[in-house]
């Protein structure tokens, strides 16, 4: 096995940080990637635009600022999923970040307070400090409905890419968050649209929260509503689907396409295999406020896995608490 002082699973914007941070402060790591640099985020529809700006004069974009994102030729005030991955790319250059690409992390052990990581092409680390940052793309969540599972009328957020199937069909969005807004904006006048939410939209300019619906979209997405290019069904509560028909409390809706914009849940099979951690109802890891386990000691999360607050499933939430992860370990590898 080949030894560390610190492993990091994942190569996305939290690990990025992590492996720039450890670097800066002489840790010996190393980042283990399945895929390319930010892997999860090459699934994510081009042109997407970022939840947060990436401006000089308000950047919540950039994971370092000793290398902006708005130093490269990106779109203002709000880039888009393709420039943030040739972002991370560059980033990763930047710093010379020691990344092993195209790796399979397919089990975690821990043994005399080494974390041992095995891979699916034979090679094996080891690490008194494990941070895993594999993110949540992995995960897309869809409610506990009867009729969901195995319904091709049925598909996730993530994997909408455009409008055109959609023209002239009758389609249901489901969710409150950025996505299904975004999403409903696009398709609104092109399909006969409907908006399911559990509870009322909450506007960012209200809240002041970027996980809430963003500025740029809101005097759209209420003008739309009041005049009905989506037809908006708050306190919604679907009681399942049968093939092309959903079903709510009161009524049936007949639809060619569900789309669920529901979010994510953290799939870490790696973990499940070798050591069991404690997690909560959404199947998010319990932490401290340093991003630690509960449960097992040195093993930290960072991004959205690190879900301290809110705030933390955004990229400007969970940066802040990046250092405060490799402050902890530098800390401990001292004594």
């Amino acid at each position: 096995m080949v030894s560390k002082e610190l492993i990091i699973i994942g190569a996305g914007p939290a690990g990025l940080r992590a492996g720039e941070e450890a670097k800066r402060h002489g840790i010996d790591y190393i980042i283990i990637e399945k895929g390319d640099i930010g892997a999860a985020w090459r699934t994510v529809r081009p042109d997407s635009k970022m939840l947060s700006p990436c401006h000089p004069q308000r950047d919540w974009t950039s994971i370092s600022s000793a290398f902006p994102i708005w130093r490269l030729p990106v779109e203002r005030p709000y880039c888009n999923s393709l420039e943030f991955v040739t972002y991370l790319d560059e980033f990763a250059a930047k710093f010379n970040l020691s990344i092993t690409k195209r790796t399979l992390v397919t089990k975690v052990e821990k043994k005399d307070g080494e974390f041992k990581v095995y891979t699916n092409n034979g090679r094996g680390y080891s690490a008194p400090y494990l941070i895993t940052a594999s993110g949540i793309f992995d995960g897309k969540y869809f409610p506990n409905i009867p009729g969901i599972k195995d319904n091709p009328m049925v598909m996730h957020s993530h994997d909408y890419m455009s409008y055109l199937p959609f023209v002239n069909k009758r389609v249901l969005i489901v969710g409150a968050g950025n996505s299904a807004a975004e999403i409903a904006l696009e398709l609104a006048g092109k399909s006969i649209l409907f908006l399911a939410t559990k509870s009322e939209l909450k506007y960012f300019l209200k809240t002041r929260k970027l996980y809430h619906i963003r500025g740029v979209y809101e005097s759209f997405l209420k003008e739309f509503i009041e005049m009905e290019f989506i037809r908006y069904m708050p306190g919604s509560k679907i009681k399942g689907i049968n093939k092309n028909t959903v079903i709510f409390a009161e009524d049936e809706l007949e639809v060619h396409k569900a789309i669920f914009a529901t979010g994510y849940r953290p799939v870490m099979t790696f973990l499940d295999k070798g050591i069991k951690i404690e997690k909560d109802r959404k199947h998010y890891p319990l932490t401290n406020a340093t991003g630690e386990s509960r449960k097992i000691e040195n093993l930290f999360f960072a991004g959205p896995l690190a879900l301290n607050v809110t705030s933390s499933v955004v990229l400007h939430g969970f940066l802040k608490f990046i250092p405060v992860t490799l402050n902890t370990i530098l800390k401990r590898l001292k004594k």
